[in-house]
């Protein structure tokens, strides 16, 4: 996804590939705050590599974080656009407790952070304002632990958006505009690398998020 999103960005800018006229472009920042969830399953092995437990847990968190986007005006009424989460959106962490060791009073805690969330979308745009977005999504997934081993990152997963918003002229080269959006995400899965490990994995990773954006065209 972020090579896509670099050839695109260099198909925008550059006068070889395009005869581009600046009037086209717009940026724009965004506030977000949207709610997330999945699925989790949780499998627990001795060292001797048996499966003792299996823990199935659905979960959901919220989040607010801002973001940048670039937008290229192909035709009057559509668009395509990068937009960039430069912030980690971060789950709160998930204690399990007495859970550390046979015997031991310790608890285990497991979060996540997800970053460099990268949007590559096509918006289309009607005479009222109103306009639809679909995007496909890509972002970074970090597991921080304690007490649990050191969980291997999952890595990049890939996902899709569907947005639907409202876009007012406020003069001056501006606007301002009012979204909502539905995301899904691919399932992940990590390990905390030990004899006796934790086994994690994630499905039906989804979230909604509302976002206010300024905009100024050029």
């Amino acid at each position: 996804m972020k090579k896509i999103a670099a050839i695109l960005i260099a198909l925008v800018f550059s006068s070889s590939a395009f005869a581009l006229d600046i009037s086209q472009l717009k940026i724009g920042v965004s506030a977000n705050h949207g709610i997330y969830g999945g699925d989790g399953k949780e499998l627990n092995y001795d060292s001797g590599g048996t499966l003792e437990r299996t823990t199935k847990k659905s979960a959901a968190f919220v989040d607010s974080y801002g973001s940048v986007f670039l937008e290229l005006a192909v035709s009057d009424v559509v668009s395509v656009g990068v937009d960039y989460v430069p912030m980690a959106i971060s789950t709160p962490a998930n204690i399990n407790s007495g859970e550390g060791g046979a015997g031991e009073n310790v608890d285990i805690s497991v979060e996540a952070d997800f970053n460099d969330l990268m949007t590559i979308y096509l918006l289309a745009k009607s005479d009222m304002g109103i306009y639809g977005k679909l995007g496909f999504s890509s972002m970074e997934i970090d597991v921080s632990s304690k007490n649990a081993g050191t969980y291997a990152d999952p890595g990049t997963t890939d996902g899709m958006t569907i947005g639907l918003g409202y876009e007012h002229d406020a003069g001056n080269s501006l606007s301002i505009r009012a979204e909502l959006a539905y995301h899904e995400f691919d399932d992940v899965a990590a390990d905390n690398g030990i004899t006796d490990k934790n086994e994690l994995t994630v499905t039906g990773m989804q979230g909604a998020t509302g976002r206010i954006s300024v905009v100024k065209s050029f």
